[in-house]
């Protein structure tokens, strides 16, 4: 029983990494609260692997994943602190790359189901008309309740060139799609001019590892077709790596101003700002956010707001409120853990409250958020008549 005991101690000490945080992961290192939350971890293991009916399914990293996963769910930083195995974290590098395969789709769980919180523009996805808000149902004809993101993910990704069929749930009504996995190239940050307007809209879908000078090549472009006032949309997008926000904070503000304020766990504040010189300070600008937009698009969408650049247009974000930093544990798996809390320049906490826009407009149940691409294929009139929050932010910018 000792034998085992100490095997469990040193098999489970990575599970306790957010009580370890620049400390070494020695047992040794544990507070007496700790030793004994592992000693009863370590029982309650014991009598498993002793009295199970079926010893063939005790699968000792499978429990330790479980352990840990159960451990961070405790925290109640639910869509953000999370566990990933070594392959779940090698897709999320891939993901923040910008270029991944698979059918283009971002998934989140919602009320217990994992739903689209957006198709990827020109992807499978996008193009077979799979839109945000619909229910991921079964993958390959297997239903999918009861599991999670990162386990729907896996089923749907493949190689590339094979087929995958989606059942979806599309406003009540069930739907099957046959698609065929690619690598998607989409551009993280795309743009179209209002037609007969100086209005150019520019759509930013990540903050992946480029974004920010892909943000900005979008607006030079925009700017050289003759573009002098801009929609940032910021809509159905999920966020991604801090420090692309504070870059693109820069290109529209000026030097020195906040862009976020920092809280650690011991209550200090440190207010993070930009540096260099701004590339479109002056332009007028109007943001558009919805109940999609996440993470670093809510720092942004705060920035632009709180500093007075720009409005803030749509509907209430998702409230993503902490810093994440990644600890990698020694098998290759990781903890993303959020190990500070953001508030916007003007001190307001958003955790699970989010960005409130200056002017609330919902879109009409029913319809999406009109893209670059789509706005392409439109007259003004129709653009304007087809996109509520994007006809406000467009009245928004004629007084400007």
């Amino acid at each position: 029983m000792a034998r085992i005991l100490v095997l469990v101690v040193v098999l489970l000490a990575t599970a306790f990494g957010a009580y370890m945080v620049g400390r070494s992961q020695s047992p040794a290192t544990l507070n007496e609260a700790d030793r004994k939350s592992l000693e009863l971890y370590a029982e309650a293991l014991d009598t498993v692997r002793k009295n199970y009916v079926d010893q063939r399914d005790i699968d000792p990293k499978k429990e330790t994943y479980g352990a840990i996963e159960g451990m961070l769910e405790t925290l109640g930083d639910d869509g953000h602190t999370r566990f990933l195995t070594p392959e779940e974290r090698e897709k999320n590098d891939q993901s923040l790359s910008g270029t991944y395969v698979g059918i283009g789709v971002q998934l989140e769980e919602n009320n217990g189901e994992v739903v689209v919180a957006a198709p990827i523009e020109g992807s499978p996805a996008e193009k077979a008309g799979i839109s945000s808000d619909d229910v991921i149902v079964a993958v390959d004809g297997k239903s999918v309740r009861g599991a999670d993101v990162s386990e729907v993910v896996e089923k749907v990704k493949g190689p590339e060139g094979t087929r995958v069929e989606l059942t979806l749930r599309h406003e009540g009504e069930r739907r099957s799609y046959d698609l065929q996995r690619a690598e998607i190239k989409s551009p993280v940050a795309s743009w179209a001019m209002i037609p007969d307007t100086d209005v150019a809209l520019v759509l930013l879908s990540s903050f992946s590892d480029d974004s920010a000078q892909q943000l900005q090549k979008a607006f030079q472009e925009a700017k050289a077709a003759g573009a002098r006032r801009f929609i940032l949309d910021l809509r159905n997008n999920p966020g991604g790596r801090l420090d692309q926000a504070v870059e693109m904070a820069g290109y529209f503000l000026e030097p020195e101003s906040v862009v976020y304020i920092r809280k650690d766990a011991s209550g200090e504040r440190e207010e993070i700002t930009v540096e260099g010189d701004p590339g479109s300070a002056n332009a007028p600008l109007a943001v558009l956010v919805n109940e999609g937009s996440a993470s670093s698009a809510e720092i942004l969408a705060g920035a632009l707001r709180d500093n007075g650049r720009a409005p803030v247009i749509g509907e209430t974000t998702f409230g993503t409120g902490t810093v994440l930093s990644e600890f990698v544990l020694r098998d290759g798996s990781s903890i993303l853990l959020g190990v500070a809390e953001w508030l916007t320049p003007d001190g307001d906490f958003i955790r699970d409250t989010g960005i409130t826009p200056d002017v609330s407009v919902p879109l009409v149940e029913g319809t999406e958020p009109l893209t670059p691409e789509d706005a392409r294929e439109l007259s003004r009139e129709e653009i304007l008549e087809k996109d509520a929050q994007l006809r406000k932010a467009y009245e928004k910018l004629q007084v400007q």
